[in-house]
C-alpha cells in the first residue's frame, strides 16, 4: 500500500514538472511569435510613414510561420489546462500539437532547433512511466486501427515500383543536397572568369591562391605568455602545384602598451630546420640555418616572405622583446602561407561567368529543396489549421475564410507569387518562400475544410462530444488524423509543383542575386546560349525535372494506394 502511494506521488511530481515545463516552453512560443508579428507591423507601419527602421532579417521572412506558432501555442495552452487536472485526453492532444510545431520549427533554422530541443525534452517527459500512467493505454487503444492502416499502407508502397523508384530519387537528391561540401569541387558562389563557357570535360584556364592560416590569436598578451612563439613549418607538393612560389605572410597589428610608455621589438625568422632539430640547438646555433627574417620597432609587421620551391620541414618563430614589463598589453597577431593551385576540372562545364555547373548544380539542390519542403510545410501546417478550425466551428468564421480564399484563387499562383514578391522588394530565396507560403495556404484550407465538414458529423465524433472531449481534443486527435490521407498525397505533389513554381520566379527575374546558386537562375543565365553552350541549360533542366518527377511519382503512387476504391483489391 505504501509502495503504490510512493509511485503516485512520484507520478503526480513528474507530471506536475511537465505541466511547469508546458507553460514555460508556452510562453517562450508566444513571446518568439509575438515578436515576429509585432515586428513585421512596426516594418509595415515604418515603410508607409517613410521611417528608417532596423529590424532582424528573420522578422520579415517568418511572418506564416509565427502565426502557426500562436495558434497552436494558443491551442496547447488549452491542453495545458487539462494536463494539470490530469486529463488523458489532454496529453494525447499535447502530443499532436508538438508533432506539429516540430515541423514548423523545422523551418526556422538555429532558432527553430532551439525550440525542437525543448519540444523533444517535454516529449521524453510525456513517455516517461510516471507520466504514460495518465494517458498512454487509452492513446494506444484510439491509435490502434490507425497504425494497422499505416502498417498496410507501407506494404502496399513497397509493392508499387513507381513509388519506390519516387522515393530511391528524392532520397538520392536529398543526399546530395546534404553531401554538397564534401562532393563539390567549387562553391556554390566561385566564379573563374577566365574559365567563361567552357565544354564539360574542360580543364581551368586559371590557377586558385589559396590561404591556409597557421597561427591566429586576435587576443594575444605576452605579458601573461611566452616572449616567443614557434612552429612546424613542412613545405608540400601541395604548395609546389604551379610556377608560382609559395609565401608566408605575417600580420602582427594593432599593439597596444595601455597607458605605459614601452618600446616592443618585434621579430619574425624562419629557419631551415625541423622542429626536433630545433628545440636541440641554442640560439646562436640555429643562426647558421636562418633562411629568412624581419623585424619592426614599435610599429606593426606586415609582409609577406617567399618560400623554398622545393620540399622540406623548417620553423618559423616569433618574438616579442620589450623595454619592460606593462599589464596592458595586446597584439593581433596572425601567420598564413598563401599557395596557388590548379582549378579542378569543369565535369559538366562552366556558365557565362566561370561558374562550375556541376558544382553549382550540387549546391542548387539545397536551396531549391529547402524552399520546396519550407513552402509545403508552411503552407500545410497554417491552411490546415484554418482549413479545421472553420470546417469545425462553421458559421461566420467559415464565411470569412472562405471568402478570403476566394481572393487568393481569384489571381493565378504565378501572378500573385510575383506581386508579393514586387511588394516585399527584395530579391532573395526567402523572399520566394514567402510569397509561395502565402500563395499556397489556401489549396490546404479549402481542402482539409471539406474533409472536416465530413467528418464533424460522423457517431465516433458525436460519441467523443457526449463523453466530454474538448474541441482541440477532437480536432487534433481525432478529426485531422482521419483526414491527413489527402492531404499528405496533395502536399507531396505539391513540393514538385512548389520547385516548379520557385524556379520559375527566378528565371524571369524574380530570384535571388546574381551569384546564388538556384536552378531557375542558371536556365536563365544560360538560355542566350543554348545553342552554343547547351550544357548550361541542359543540366539544371535535369535536375528539376527529375526532382519534380520524382514527387510527382511518390504523390500519384500514394494517391492510388489511400484510395479507399482501390486499396483493397
Amino acid at each position: 500500500m505504501e509502495t503504490d502511494v510512493q509511485n503516485n506521488n512520484g507520478n503526480e511530481t513528474i507530471a506536475k514538472l511537465l505541466s511547469l515545463i508546458q507553460i514555460i516552453f508556452v510562453m517562450a512560443s508566444l513571446l518568439f511569435g509575438g515578436i515576429i508579428v509585432l515586428g513585421n507591423m512596426a516594418y509595415t507601419i515604418q515603410g508607409w510613414m517613410g521611417v528608417s527602421l532596423e529590424v532582424p532579417a528573420f522578422v520579415s521572412e517568418w511572418i506564416l510561420q509565427s502565426l502557426i506558432i500562436l495558434v497552436l501555442s494558443f491551442f496547447l495552452i488549452r491542453a495545458n489546462q487539462g494536463v494539470m487536472e490530469r486529463v488523458s485526453d489532454a496529453f494525447g492532444t499535447s502530443f499532436y500539437l508538438y508533432v506539429f510545431l516540430t515541423v514548423v520549427y523545422a523551418t526556422l533554422g538555429t532558432i527553430g532547433l532551439i525550440f525542437m530541443i525543448l519540444i523533444v525534452f517535454q516529449l521524453l517527459l510525456i513517455f516517461i512511466p510516471g507520466v504514460r500512467y495518465y494517458w498512454f493505454e487509452e492513446f494506444v487503444e484510439d491509435t490502434k486501427p490507425r497504425i494497422k492502416e499505416t502498417r498496410f499502407t507501407l506494404h502496399l508502397i513497397r509493392k508499387s515500383p513507381l513509388v519506390v523508384v519516387g522515393i530511391l530519387l528524392i532520397s538520392f537528391m536529398v543526399m546530395v543536397a546534404i553531401t554538397a561540401p564534401w562532393t563539390t569541387t567549387y562553391a556554390g558562389t566561385t566564379m573563374v572568369f577566365d574559365d567563361v563557357r567552357l565544354p564539360p570535360g574542360s580543364s581551368s584556364n586559371d590557377i586558385k591562391q589559396n590561404y591556409e592560416y597557421l597561427f591566429e590569436d586576435t587576443t594575444l598578451n605576452p605579458d601573461i605568455m611566452p616572449d616567443y612563439y614557434y612552429q612546424q613549418l613542412t613545405i608540400t607538393q601541395k604548395y609546389l602545384e604551379t610556377v608560382e612560389i609559395p609565401k608566408l605572410f605575417i600580420g602582427v597589428s594593432e599593439l597596444e602598451t595601455g597607458v605605459d610608455v614601452v618600446s616592443v621589438n618585434i621579430t619574425f625568422r624562419i629557419y631551415s630546420l625541423n622542429v626536433t632539430d630545433y628545440e636541440d640547438m641554442t640560439v646562436s646555433q640555429r643562426q647558421s640555418y636562418l633562411y629568412a627574417n624581419a623585424s619592426v620597432v614599435d610599429e606593426s609587421l606586415l609582409q609577406y616572405i617567399e618560400l623554398p620551391d622545393e620540399t622540406g620541414g623548417y620553423v618559423w618563430e616569433l618574438q616579442f622583446t620589450a623595454s619592460q614589463k606593462t599589464n596592458a598589453w595586446s597584439v593581433n597577431t596572425r601567420v598564413v602561407i598563401s599557395y596557388f593551385s590548379i582549378f579542378p576540372v569543369h565535369i559538366w562545364g562552366t556558365d557565362s561567368y566561370g561558374g562550375d555547373i556541376y558544382s553549382r548544380i550540387i549546391w542548387g539542390a539545397q536551396e531549391d529543396l529547402k524552399i520546396a519542403l519550407s513552402v509545403v510545410m508552411v503552407a500545410l501546417s497554417f491552411g490546415a489549421i484554418i482549413g479545421a478550425a472553420s470546417g469545425y466551428y462553421g458559421g461566420k468564421l467559415d464565411e470569412l475564410v472562405m471568402r478570403i480564399t476566394d481572393i487568393f484563387f481569384a489571381f493565378p499562383g504565378l501572378v500573385l507569387a510575383m506581386a508579393i514578391v514586387m511588394a516585399i522588394g527584395v530579391r532573395s530565396l526567402e523572399t520566394i518562400s514567402i510569397a509561395l507560403m502565402i500563395t499556397w495556404w489556401p489549396t490546404y484550407a479549402r481542402l482539409v475544410r471539406g474533409q472536416v465538414l465530413s467528418e464533424r458529423e460522423k457517431l465516433y465524433i458525436e460519441a467523443a462530444r457526449s463523453s466530454g472531449a474538448s474541441d482541440s481534443r477532437i480536432l487534433f486527435s481525432h478529426i485531422l488524423p482521419n483526414t491527413i490521407q489527402p492531404v499528405i498525397v496533395q502536399a507531396t505533389m505539391d513540393i514538385g509543383s512548389v520547385l516548379l513554381v520557385a524556379a520559375g520566379l527566378a528565371f524571369i527575374g524574380f530570384g535571388p542575386p546574381v551569384g546564388t546558386a538556384e536552378w531557375g537562375m542558371m536556365i536563365a543565365r544560360g538560355q542566350n546560349y543554348i545553342l552554343s553552350a547547351p550544357w548550361m541549360t541542359l543540366y539544371p533542366g535535369l535536375a528539376i525535372l527529375v526532382t519534380a518527377l520524382s514527387f510527382n511519382l511518390v504523390g500519384d503512387g500514394i494517391r492510388d494506394i489511400l484510395d479507399p476504391k482501390l486499396r483493397r483489391r
